[in-house]
């Protein structure tokens, strides 16, 4: 886990994957292993403080603001060192809507790109399919971690999580679920091992570096996987109009 807790503590990263593949599992134990207070619509344990969208609104200052330089007031309301995590990022800003989310909300995205000015932070989005997400999110992301499969017998009755993940820098090759380079080392022939060099060198500057990763690890991660029910069942009710 040392290895994935690192990615975001670096950068903005976007977890995506098929239902049940444990997106918020792995999000929820680099949370509860970080050991800092975080910002979140979803509760992982810990220090959590429950995420306003509206406050990341940069004081609805646009390109326009900057380069005129006339920039409305705004103060990042989180303390210093507090990163903000997205769960199910392509319901609350789904893809399909991307010239709407750009019409209503066009000062959204520069969180992504000051947060570090801003509030020495990171933002990291989850989605079963990280083309789901609005681009002007996703675009900004630093890596993105795809799950493949968990063993969930394993956390019910042990606690112990056993996941496969393959970690992308490119948004393309994860979104086309491209697999690792999966030719295996030759050893003993000089020439043979040139050649496998090569084609793992073509391979990468095709896809980008991916890697894949075998993840043994006690799950610490207290999140609700019933989170939208729940959220669901306390809105509004409203009465329904019958059919004639």
């Amino acid at each position: 886990m040392k290895k994935i807790i690192k990615l975001f503590e670096n950068g903005c990263v976007s977890v995506c994957g098929l239902m049940g593949t444990g997106k918020d599992v792995l999000t929820g134990n680099v949370i509860m292993r970080r050991q800092k207070p975080y910002v979140s619509n979803m509760y992982y344990g810990g220090a959590r403080t429950v995420l306003d969208f509206k406050a990341l609104d940069c004081g609805c200052n646009s390109y326009k603001n900057f380069i005129s330089g006339d920039v409305n007031y705004y103060d990042w309301p989180y303390p210093d060192g507090t990163d903000i995590y997205i769960s199910d990022a392509g319901l609350y800003f789904p893809a399909q809507y991307c010239k709407e989310l750009n019409k209503l909300y066009p000062h959204l995205p520069n969180i992504f790109a000051l947060i570090r000015q801003l509030g020495e932070g990171r933002i990291h989005v989850n989605s079963q399919a990280i083309q789901r997400v609005w681009d002007k999110f996703r675009e900004q992301s630093d890596t993105y971690i795809l799950c493949k499969w968990v063993i969930k017998p394993l956390i019910k009755w042990f606690g112990i999580v056993v996941q496969r993940v393959y970690i992308y820098e490119r948004y393309d090759s994860c979104a086309s679920r491209v697999p690792p380079f999966r030719v295996p080392r030759p050893w003993m022939n000089k020439d043979r091992q040139f050649q496998w060099e090569m084609a793992k060198q073509n391979y990468e500057i095709a896809h980008g570096r991916i890697q894949s990763r075998l993840l043994i690890y006690k799950n610490k991660s207290k999140h609700d996987t019933r989170l939208f029910k729940e959220m669901l069942l306390n809105g509004k009710k409203t009465e329904k109009v019958e059919k004639s």
